[in-house]
């Protein structure tokens, strides 16, 4: 049975896992903002807005903690001291004789989170070159739609299938690719800088190219 949504821990609220990166619990939290926003199509229909409002605080307020090394170890510690305890079994009176004995129900299987894929190793380029195909590779990889991403960045979906379909005749001005790029790095826990440099320089190759 799954715990109501305001008794679940903070990895469990962002689906994270405990021993969790920091990239990956930034990747956990954008995907669990994304899900309870407001304009999310997965539970418009679930939660009011009332609710939602008081998830997404409660999601933050679990980034807020994850996302700092200190807050995080003594949030861990104190959820073990909680464990403990409620390991510590009660104090029951004896049953009575010829009382029926109630069997108690096996616990539930823990479910594991899927490992995730080296982010840092095989999926960055080499070369350290960033453009569209390779900025998609890594997204698939990571099992992320690209409308999650558009809802997180609130970047029109259309500029992202041209940013990683290369189609720079179809993308805004620099300055404001620039700032799409580093979002979706951030989304892909890549170096917001090197991705924008990168792809914005791949960019000027080609247009000069073709001038």
């Amino acid at each position: 049975m799954v715990r109501p949504l305001a008794e679940q821990s903070y990895y469990e609220l962002l689906e994270a896992p405990i021993e969790g990166t920091p990239q990956q619990i930034e990747r956990a939290y954008r995907i669990a903002r994304a899900t309870y926003s407001p304009s999310s199509t997965a539970t418009y229909s679930v939660f009011s807005s009332d609710e939602s409002a008081a998830i997404l605080r409660r999601i933050e307020e679990a980034y807020a903690v994850l996302s700092d090394a200190r807050l995080r170890r003594e949030y861990d510690a104190r959820q073990r001291i909680s464990d403990v305890r409620a390991s510590v079994p009660t104090t029951q009176a004896a049953p009575s004789a010829g009382a029926p004995q109630r069997e108690r129900a096996p616990a539930p299987p823990v479910r594991q989170s899927a490992p995730e894929p080296d982010i840092e190793g095989a999926m960055v380029p080499e070369n350290g070159i960033f453009d569209g195909d390779v900025l998609r590779r890594i997204r698939v990889s990571l099992g992320i739609e690209l409308d999650e991403i558009a809802a997180t960045t609130k970047i029109n979906e259309q500029h992202l299938r041209a940013i990683e379909g290369n189609r720079y005749e179809h993308l805004p001005p620099p300055v404001y690719l620039r700032g799409f790029l580093k979002q979706v790095a951030k989304c892909l826990s890549l170096d917001p800088n090197h991705v924008a440099d990168s792809y914005t320089a791949r960019m000027r190759e080609s247009s000069a190219r073709l001038g």
